[in-house]
């Protein structure tokens, strides 16, 4: 190796000054070499701004500042772009593809991995750290030409996830050494889009939703063909969302929401959810994240019309977005309450698809998964005998018996977001609120914070989504719509909905409502942005064939499952009821036309003598153990059925409890 004269000069010289603990003035002759030590920008050779490398004086701590870099993915030609935050500095690296989504920075392999759109596969490039000006790669390595339309693409050690919106799948592939190998190939059963990890489960958004899934320890479970996820909810605020990214030092949850899809200049936001692991870890499935645990950032001065990812950086608490829809990536900085925000950090760049950020503090931080033993199913269930409330574990067992206020109820629901109780009482014709309900002891008895106003006539079920709850009243056949805070309900709304009414459940924010004295479903789309005093129209009606007449329903957002129950001829409350549950019920909805109906041959039946349904007046799906659950009011029974997937016809129960006219359930199940 050459050394040249000029560079053990100035190797001589640090040493000496480092001897005698003198600094180096800025007339020495690191400064005489070129313009790059005094411009303000990390360039040329420089390990910080206008210090260190071969030209510029070595770098104080002070100088050195921290390496912060973003890199952008476009679909406009398929460029790198790596952003020098502290360095204000921009390289482009041309890569071989045309069109690129999903990116991820190995630093310590110095490896640059992308997505390739034109290529239909991932691309590694190595030594990204030695180019300090716009180069041209070459692919130290691909995987195979695998994918159909990458949009995402997550890592986790040596697991190297792609999300593509093709055929709605995730290819998983495993990195050794200097080679890519396809793992599985697993079906999702929603449109993705955005994809993190946190610890080892694999955070998922829900595209054309506000939804976000979770699959817990995923690459333990991941399987080639369908795989269902561990917990589903809802994002209050949110529109449609595409970017997430999830950062475990500040235990920060970021996602994007680009609005309407055809207006990509305006109407887009992000929310940043803090404290995201207690927040996300107490609802259960199907729950709703309300905007009160969030801060939003959206308006005008944004620039955001359609944020398609998101990047953070827990050092500067800085959110990064890549913004396709104007063509710019932007950082925002003290977000503080959010709201209509400028941007701190602006470059155009068209196309701007994925985003990753890397800094030596925040590279490999997904954080922590979470403890299976936080997770729980409860089964609360009312009666119409004496109000008491009955707790059971996930297998049907009864856990403990709380005495309430009413001497009859039918609708419940229990929050581990905020432990509150809520239910309806058809002694009292009221809501009521219970509080610190998980310290209640077995047999001990409870008075309520606070009631509604004895609004109801005969209150049946209830339906709860954020902060509002929806009674289904059949003394009036009317929805009673409330809001609820610590302190108060307010009735919002009085609905009528021109039919008989008995059991509702939200699907998002849809409301489905049984049809009582028929075998019919009822549709409400957007429900809560449309109930109105007065008649509100169901935007679909439907048959669900092989029902006599129906009381009981329950949607599962985790595995796309409707539960029905069938009571028959209410005259016989002992052995002619039974259930119908129907899987991938979101395609099967939306095949079905307004008039039609749902066959038998895209259902399961149970029914018979030997499952003791004789009027099954209420249902609950358990997803993690596909358990329904019934409260059997003819028979005075809670029941259980296990396996339920996979069974039909004449089934006995798994688990059979005594409960004199069982009325209501509620799942708890996060």
């Amino acid at each position: 190796m050459k050394i040249s004269t000029k560079k053990l000069f100035r190797l001589s010289l640090f040493s000496l000054c480092l001897s005698l603990v003198v600094s180096c003035s800025d007339d020495d002759d690191y400064m005489a070499a070129e313009g790059t030590c005094t411009d303000g920008i990390m360039n040329g050779t420089e390990t910080g701004v206008d210090c260190g490398g071969t030209m510029c004086e070595p770098c104080t701590t002070t100088m050195l500042g921290r390496r912060t870099e973003l890199y952008v993915t476009s679909n406009a030609g398929g460029n790198i772009t790596k952003y020098s935050i502290s360095g204000d500095s921009t390289l482009t690296f041309t890569t071989q593809s045309s069109s690129a989504e999903g990116i991820y920075y190995d630093t310590n392999n110095d490896l640059l991995v992308q997505a390739s759109r034109s290529n239909l596969q991932l691309e590694a490039y190595s030594d990204i750290s030695s180019f300090m000006t716009d180069a041209s790669l070459t692919t130290t390595y691909t995987g195979a030409v695998d994918l159909e339309s990458p949009r995402e693409l997550a890592v986790n050690g040596n697991t190297y996830v792609v999300s593509d919106n093709g055929s709605n799948k995730f290819f998983v592939y495993t990195k050794s050494g200097d080679s890519f190998s396809l793992a599985n190939t697993v079906t999702i059963p929603f449109p993705v889009w955005g994809i993190t990890f946190k610890g080892n489960d694999l955070y998922a958004v829900v595209d054309t939703t506000n939804d976000l899934a979770v699959f817990y320890d995923f690459e333990n479970n991941v399987i080639d063909g369908t795989l269902a996820p561990s917990k589903r909810i809802s994002i209050e605020g949110i529109i449609r969302t595409h970017g997430i990214t999830y950062d475990g030092t500040d235990d920060v949850l970021v996602m994007t929401d680009i609005g309407d899809a055809a207006n990509v200049t305006d109407d887009g936001g992000f929310h940043i959810i803090n404290e995201f692991s207690s927040k996300f870890d107490a609802l259960s499935d199907g729950e709703v994240l309300t905007l009160n645990m969030q801060t939003r950032v959206a308006g005008p001065s944004t620039g955001l019309g359609n944020p398609i990812d998101v990047a953070y950086d827990s050092e500067e608490n800085t959110v990064y977005i890549s913004e396709i829809g104007n063509g710019t990536v932007l950082g925002f900085s003290s977000i503080g309450d959010g709201g209509d925000l400028s941007p701190t950090f602006s470059k155009d760049l068209a196309g701007a698809s994925s985003i990753y950020f890397s800094s030596d503090e925040t590279d490999g931080n997904s954080g922590n998964s979470t403890q299976s033993s936080t997770l729980k199913t409860q089964l609360y269930t009312t009666n119409n005998a004496n109000g008491d409330i009955n707790i059971y574990d996930g297998v049907g067992m009864l856990v403990k018996t709380i005495t309430s206020g009413s001497t009859a109820s039918e609708g419940i629901y229990y929050s581990g977001t905020n432990d509150i109780l809520i239910q309806a009482s058809r002694s009292d014709l009221m809501l009521a609120y219970y509080s610190d309900f998980s310290n209640a002891a077995d047999a001990s008895i409870v008075t309520s914070d606070f009631s509604s106003n004895a609004d109801l006539t005969s209150p049946r079920e209830i339906a709860v989504s954020g902060n509002k709850i929806v009674v289904s009243d059949n003394g009036t056949h009317m929805f009673y719509v409330y809001s609820y805070n610590g302190s108060s309900f307010t009735l919002e709304n009085t609905v009528d909905p021109g039919f008989n009414v008995w059991g509702i459940t939200f699907k998002g924010d849809d409301l489905l409502a049984v049809v009582d004295n028929s075998s019919d479903l009822a549709v409400f789309n957007n429900f809560l942005n449309n109930a109105t005093d007065g008649t509100l129209s169901p935007d679909k009606r439907i048959t669900i064939a092989g029902i006599v007449r129906t009381h009981g329903i329950d949607y599962n957002e985790a595995d796309d499952v409707l539960v029905m129950t069938d009571i028959g001829d209410a005259a016989n409350a002992t052995n002619d009821g039974g259930f119908q549950v129907i899987q991938n019920f979101s395609s099967i909805l939306e095949a079905t036309a307004t008039g039609g109906s749902i066959s038998l041959a895209d259902q399961t039946r149970v029914s018979g003598a030997s499952t003791l349904l004789g009027n099954p007046i209420d249902v609950a799906y358990d997803h993690k153990t596909n358990t329904v659950f019934i409260a059997e009011v003819g028979n005075g029974k809670v029941l259980a059925f296990t396996n339920v997937l996979n069974i039909t016809g004449d089934i006995a129960p798994t688990v059979s409890n005594d409960l004199m006219s069982a009325s209501s359930l509620f799942l708890y199940n996060n």
